[in-house]
């Protein structure tokens, strides 16, 4: 019972990042164009998607620890080891990338030349989109490595 909780809750998490971020790119796009409110709406979106991916990470370990470290499947142990790099590109990468393009919508609407900050907001806009793009590529080889016995066989 409790190891099937874990994995809904796992499972659940990791759906929540995996929604969040397919609306940020759109969100990017439509801060980049000088609206504040989705850049601030955007912020709260990439807080969100650290929460859940944070706590997918913790349930993944918990996973492991009461399956006993799933001797003999590498599979597994890689999925982890994702998992954190998706963490760091998360916030190393995609939240700072995220803050870059709300400050540049923000010094925007308050200056009157906005053109160079709307080609700065555009930049920034593609990052994010670019980031949140490999984090979705991650995931794919997750789920593949989550189903790897049951694909192969």
């Amino acid at each position: 019972m409790t190891v099937t909780l874990l994995i809904l809750l796992h499972v659940l998490t990791a759906s929540a990042w995996f929604g969040l971020s397919i609306r940020l790119g759109s969100q990017a796009k439509l801060a980049a164009t000088g609206q504040v409110a989705v850049s601030v709406d955007g912020l709260r979106t990439v807080s969100l998607m650290g929460i859940m991916l944070i706590a997918t990470f913790v349930f993944s370990m918990v996973l492991l620890m009461v399956g006993g470290g799933y001797p003999g499947q590498i599979q597994y142990h890689a999925a982890s080891a994702l998992i954190v790099v998706l963490l760091g590109i998360q916030f190393v990468f995609l939240r700072p990338a995220w803050r870059r393009l709300h400050t540049a919508v923000e010094t925007g609407s308050k200056n009157t030349e906005s053109e160079t900050n709307g080609n700065e907001a555009s930049t920034h806009a593609r990052k994010v989109s670019m980031y949140a793009g490999i984090g979705h590529l991650f995931w794919l080889i997750l789920l593949v490595l989550m189903f790897w016995n049951r694909l192969i066989t």
